[in-house]
């Protein structure tokens, strides 16, 4: 359930439908020569001190789930099919 809704959470943020203070905690990944891996849609995934309490963060743990989506649903084209396609996704992980 909260996979899900940091999930919504980052899709609203890249997509211009959260807040502005949301939109600076992503930062898209952006490599420093070209690869395959830059048309993913993908984001950095911050550095972070203690285990306990920085890979709880928002900016730490909402990269760290998007990139684990597969690539048809981070390209999701409407909000409801991106919620449609990860649903079927979670689902398939949890059973």
């Amino acid at each position: 359930r909260i996979e899900f809704k940091i999930l919504i959470i980052t899709y609203k943020t890249l997509h211009g439908l959260a807040p502005a203070y949301i939109e600076d905690l992503l930062v898209s990944y952006i490599p420093e020569r070209y690869q395959r891996s830059a048309k993913k849609n993908l984001l950095a995934v911050p550095g972070f001190k203690l285990n306990s309490y920085g890979r709880r963060a928002f900016s730490v743990v909402a990269p760290l789930l998007w990139n684990s989506l597969p690539q048809h649903v981070r390209d999701a084209e409407s909000l409801d099919i991106f919620k449609r396609q990860l649903k079927t996704v979670l689902f398939k992980r949890a059973f």
